[in-house]
């Protein structure tokens, strides 16, 4: 039977008929009342059809499978390669590695088979350095750079609104990451886009996609690129399971839209997606067990390249091994027991998130637009205007959460009152950032919870 004529003997209803039903049952109710407003200033309404939501093409990822990420910070090349060894035969394909100080790749590496997985690395400086015992390892080992999955991760424009501060100067800061992006990778990217900041600063979704278009807008011009084929962005992925989807697939739209206007070749970009801090708890902890799969679900079903699943005690609680094998549990099972890895693009042909997705689409366009108008990314941070508009949403934000419209879980809402918190915990929430001197203000990410925290855990002790 084919698929036309499945409904054959069922009348097409328009929406202006759905409405009519949905409008009769309000019983007096006015419709706009269940009509509710996004962060981005988006109107969500009650129902969707092909009428007011038209398809668009959507920019997809190459395939649909994901890299499943695992995230190490070095301080021993020896120890961190034992530890990225036991996680890739635990269900790892990708590995990120936080290196504050030279290493010796091939103490780090060993036994890793960079050909077959993914690997990143995050640099806060020493960018000459790694990018050449890169390429001598690779040499070595006699690896076809075009068969390199991953990044060298330096991220200047990042850091300066993250800390306030450049890594050395503004200058030398470009003329490190034009020396980096010199290696050519060909498998490797090497123009690092942080954008996860502003979402566990509080930034909207419109807002990171704005951000992120920006931030790219800045190294384009900056360092004189040619083509975009070395861009890797990463962001974080929050609570708001339809609006996360929507805007990695906005952002694979936007990115096709900023090529063109470039004119550039259109390249694929690769979008590293992890769990948001931002509405974490250390209060009845494991309920972020399930705030991160909702998380990584959100991710892969919107395009997501690779996926970090963070460990369910963070950022106050290291609960070493067990958290991290239940983060790549997840994975693994949305991979391979849900199958979500067989479909490109699972959310094509739902009407509800068509419609956000170009909705944010049109936003995050308007917010880079809006960043140019002030100098650019650099300038917008350097006036302060940046960290304005995220502060004003976030805060607002903050204010929904303080007064319980926005619930949490465990958190302001059905809590456990008889549950125990470590010394790690109550060291970690006692704790304050050393104040210095900074160029510009820094955008700072911030959970919702932290203050609540501090009330029950910290005054609780004392009593």
């Amino acid at each position: 039977m084919s698929e036309s004529s499945l409904f054959k003997d069922f009348p097409e209803i328009s929406e202006a008929e759905w409405k009519a039903k949905i409008i009769k049952d309000l019983r007096g109710k006015a419709y706009e009342e269940i009509v509710r407003q996004s962060p981005d200033g988006i109107a969500i309404q009650p129902i969707y059809t092909e009428e007011s939501s038209p398809i668009k093409a959507q920019a997809l990822k190459e395939h649909p499978k994901w890299d499943n990420v695992i995230e190490l910070e070095v301080k021993d090349a020896k120890e961190a390669n034992k530890e990225a060894l036991l996680y890739l035969n635990r269900g790892a394909t990708s590995l990120l590695f936080y290196l504050d100080a030279k290493v010796d790749l091939s103490v780090l590496l060993k036994d890793i088979q960079l050909e077959y997985i993914c690997c990143n690395f995050v640099l806060a400086g020493d960018t000459e350095y790694y990018r050449d015992a890169f390429k001598d390892l690779i040499a070595q080992r006699g690896i076809d750079e075009a068969e390199l999955e991953g990044s060298i991760n330096f991220d200047p424009l990042e850091n300066l609104a993250r800390t306030g501060n450049w890594f050395r100067s503004e200058e030398q800061d470009f003329q490190d990451l034009a020396g980096l992006h010199q290696g050519n990778f060909k498998g490797f990217r090497s123009i690092a886009i942080n954008a996860n900041l502003f979402a566990n600063a509080g930034a909207t979704p419109g807002q990171q996609l704005g951000i992120a278009l920006a931030m790219a807008y800045e190294y384009q011009n900056r360092l004189k690129l040619k083509d975009s084929r070395s861009y890797w962005l990463n962001f974080a992925i929050g609570s708001d399971y339809f609006s996360e989807i929507a805007k990695l697939r906005a952002f694979r739209r936007l990115w096709s839209q900023w090529q063109s206007e470039l004119g550039l070749e259109p390249k694929e970009v690769r979008i590293y997606a992890e769990t948001m801090s931002r509405n974490k708890s250390i209060l009845d902890k494991y309920n972020n067990l399930i705030r991160t799969t909702s998380e990584a679900m959100a991710a892969v079903i919107g395009g997501a390249t690779e996926v970090c699943v963070k460990g369910f005690g963070e950022p106050l609680e290291d609960l070493g091994f067990f958290p991290r094998r239940l983060a790549l549990n997840q994975l693994s099972i949305i991979q391979h027991e849900s199958r979500f890895d067989q479909v490109r693009d699972m959310a094509a042909g739902n009407y509800w998130v068509e419609s956000l997705t170009e909705a944010l689409a049109s936003k995050g366009w308007d917010f880079f637009q809006e960043i140019e108008a002030q100098g650019g990314y650099i300038k917008a941070i350097e006036s302060g205007w940046l960290q304005n508009k995220i502060e004003n949403v976030a805060n607002a934000e903050q204010a929904k959460f303080d007064r319980g419209e926005l619930k949490m879980i465990g958190v302001n809402i059905y809590r456990n009152e008889a549950e125990a918190f470590s010394d790690e915990v109550k060291a970690a929430l006692q704790s304050s950032s050393k104040s210095i001197s900074t160029l510009v203000k820094p955008i700072a990410s911030k959970r919702l919870a932290e203050a609540l925290e501090k009330q029950i855990i910290l005054e609780n002790s004392a009593s």
